[in-house]
């Protein structure tokens, strides 16, 4: 009996809260590629999402957490696994916003970062001219920092259309 009792609680231990804090699950999204402690807290935060309920940027962030597992998972079977998940999470997610700034963003750091032989780059260019446009009219000043400092660390993105980000 305890263990049906644990099993019908445990899960409203794992969910997000809704009132999820942004700022964290950016940070981690932008540390968890190179630290791989970050990466591990990224996903397990990440995994109370509920891929069918949740928001769609939420959504999204799940996708990224398993398509950086990948890059952490030794098997080759593993990775592929893991990067056709994340992507099938960030593919639903955008699907049900296509406007999201903040999900375009992950999209196009994610296909901009990823080897060719993935084949996962057909909305680079379009996400690129998409992030150049709406990024200065977006609301959020931490969003746009992050976007900016991102794109101005890229050798594809020339001065000119940097300068249109803080016009």
């Amino acid at each position: 009996m305890r263990f049906l009792l644990m099993l019908c609680i445990l899960p409203g231990f794992i969910q997000v809260p809704q009132n999820v804090d942004i700022s964290k699950i950016r940070g981690l999204y932008h540390s968890a590629p190179v630290v791989k402690q970050d990466a591990r807290q990224f996903y397990q935060l990440m995994l109370g999402v509920d891929s069918s309920a949740a928001a769609p940027v939420l959504i999204c962030y799940k996708g990224a957490s398993e398509m950086i597992q990948a890059k952490y998972a030794l098997n080759p079977i593993a990775k592929l696994d893991k990067f056709n998940k994340g992507k099938a999470l960030l593919k639903k997610a955008i699907s049900r916003d296509t406007l999201d700034l903040e999900m375009r963003f992950i999209r196009f750091s994610i296909q901009s970062n990823l080897p060719a032989f993935l084949g996962y780059h057909d909305e680079l260019e379009t996400d690129k001219r998409f992030l150049l446009d709406k990024t200065k009219d977006n609301k959020d000043p931490e969003l746009k920092e992050i976007i900016y400092n991102y794109l101005s660390s890229l050798p594809i993105i020339k001065p000119e259309e940097l300068k249109q980000l803080k016009n």
